[in-house]
């Protein structure tokens, strides 16, 4: 994984936020962000990502250094009762490990959910985020496992990884270090995002099988609006647009369908399965429990 320059800066703003769902006719659980850093550091990066159309800094991500104002906010809201959600998501803006070289925060981090949620038994908790790899998660396999901490490892086709997220971990390097960090008792979540049509998935679905995480999120390639000006035409032609400005592009019904049912033949019978950003009409179709809300940012 090659890294870019970043700009580090302190943050002027609360750096816990509520985020909800848009569009709003999609299954998604809202949920916590920790806004560490605002951008990504992967180069190249993912052809499909949908930072591209929210940062206009995306080439000189942002990586706020006052860590003691965040870990004192992170502080405050495990203390907070009759939360909307207890998650609190690292990797809705960044990746959740990339800027661990030039601002370790990861030891501090954990121990703070180690202190203020498990010990006194508190449901709030962490998600990390991640396409990094072995190199990446080495400060987490240095420290015993946390269970209010869920590494979440977004996986591909490795053929359409080479292609479209070059600048991230090649796949089996990310499964090594999802099953290194489960085999020292983390809690691991993995997300099949984006499937692509015209690459097969029986290869990684099979995987993540063996794998046994705790839970798993199929998400097919979709866009936002004004996404498809800053990527390379021939990613989103497949897509069908949204009746609506504020919709996403998206495979037609059928397709999606077909991509999900071929997934979910290895992967249903090991864990909760969960659709990412996907609307009801197919949770129902594919008999997935839209109400529990078992994807990758639910509790």
């Amino acid at each position: 994984m090659k890294s870019q320059h970043c700009v580090l800066r302190k943050r002027k703003t609360r750096f816990v936020e509520l985020f909800r769902t848009t569009p709003t006719n999609t299954v998604c659980p809202n949920f916590f962000v920790l806004r560490h850093a605002a951008g990504c550091s992967f180069s190249p990066h993912c052809a499909y990502c949908y930072l591209k159309a929210s940062f206009w800094y995306l080439d000189r991500p942002h990586v706020f250094t006052n860590v003691t104002m965040m870990l004192d906010d992170v502080r405050r809201w495990i203390q907070r009762d009759a939360l909307e959600s207890y998650i609190l998501n690292m990797g809705n803006l960044s990746d959740s490990l990339v800027f661990e070289s030039v601002r370790p925060i990861l030891p501090r981090l954990i121990e703070v959910f180690r202190e203020e949620a498990e010990r006194p038994g508190r449901p709030h908790s962490l998600l990390l985020v991640t396409k990094g790899g072995r190199r990446d998660c080495q400060s987490l396999l240095k420290l015993p496992a946390c269970r209010n901490v869920m590494v979440s490892f977004s996986v591909n086709n490795p053929d359409a990884a080479r292609q479209y997220e070059q600048g991230a971990a090649p796949v089996p390097d990310r499964l090594d270090a999802a099953r290194r960090l489960k085999a020292s008792g983390w809690r691991i979540r993995i997300r099949i995002d984006p499937i692509i049509a015209g690459y097969d998935y029986d290869w990684i679905s099979d995987h993540v099988r063996k794998l046994a995480p705790e839970r798993v999120t199929l998400g097919t390639l979709r866009a936002e609006a004004s996404l498809p000006r800053y990527v390379a035409k021939d990613l989103f032609t497949a897509l069908v647009k949204p009746r609506s400005g504020k919709g996403l592009a998206r495979y037609p019904i059928k397709k999606r369908l077909a991509l999900y049912r071929r997934a979910l033949k290895h992967l249903r019978p090991v864990c909760p399965v969960g659709l990412c950003e996907e609307t009801p009409d197919v949770w129902k179709a594919l008999r997935l429990n839209a109400d529990a809300k078992p994807c990758n940012c639910g509790c």
